[in-house]
């Protein structure tokens, strides 16, 4: 590791640190609000209304005090994000750099996988994802995403997949989503009075919504963040 690169590990360490401490106790007199954005990761760089132009505008006009992003500790002090789809690598990263916005990692050191299989679970797959992508490119925008039947028929489209594709990938998900859950409980409890937007694929948003509504913190949508 340069030099440079180990001066930004080491100060992306101390961010990352500072977030997940508390604040200044004047700040918990001000509500805590979070909100979850859900995304189709892999067809954001298509000419689509919901395209990585209008999530940088959307996240952009939200202007939270703190973003989640499902992004790994390690990823974030090593600056790696070559690995990360393009809603994150090439659109809200670029856009917290040059914002106040603060980006806070949630995810875990472990990634989820594609659901992939062979023969005809390979080929069902196939045609889930060719929905997925329908059901992209028709959306007139990112509200017809994380609401309504889009965002109902994707969460299912997706809980098929990972059926198709096994016990393991199934089990990666249920451990997936606890880990993205927990991280975010755990950066509004510790971060009182912040606006908070966790952003993330849609196939998450059915199960972090509700934990963090069971932990008694003021869940939003984004459009209300």
């Amino acid at each position: 590791m340069n030099n440079r690169a180990f001066a930004v590990s080491i100060m992306a360490r101390a961010a990352y640190h500072r977030t997940m401490e508390h604040v200044d106790k004047n700040d918990a007199e001000k509500p805590t609000q979070i909100a979850v954005l859900g995304t189709l990761a892999e067809f954001h760089r298509n000419p689509l209304p919901y395209d990585l132009t209008a999530l940088v505008d959307l996240v952009a006009k939200i202007n939270p005090d703190l973003l989640c992003l499902d992004i790994s500790l390690e990823q974030w002090q090593q600056q790696d994000f070559s690995s990360l789809p393009a809603e994150y690598s090439e659109a809200l990263l670029p856009l917290a750099n040059q914002t106040d916005i603060v980006v806070v990692p949630i995810g875990g050191s472990q990634s989820m996988p594609q659901a992939t299989a062979v023969a005809w679970r390979g080929v069902l797959i196939g045609w889930a994802r060719k929905l997925l992508a329908w059901m992209q490119s028709s959306a007139p925008g990112p509200d017809a995403i994380n609401q309504g039947w889009r965002h109902e028929l994707g969460n299912v489209l997706y809980g098929v997949a990972r059926k198709l594709a096994g016990n393991a990938v199934e089990h990666t998900y249920h451990a997936h989503i606890e880990q993205l859950s927990q991280a975010a409980r755990h950066v509004a409890e510790n971060n009182p009075g912040s606006r908070i937007l966790v952003v993330t694929n849609i196939q998450y948003c059915h199960h972090i919504r509700p934990q963090l509504q069971q932990a008694g913190l003021s869940e939003t949508t984004y459009k209300n963040l």
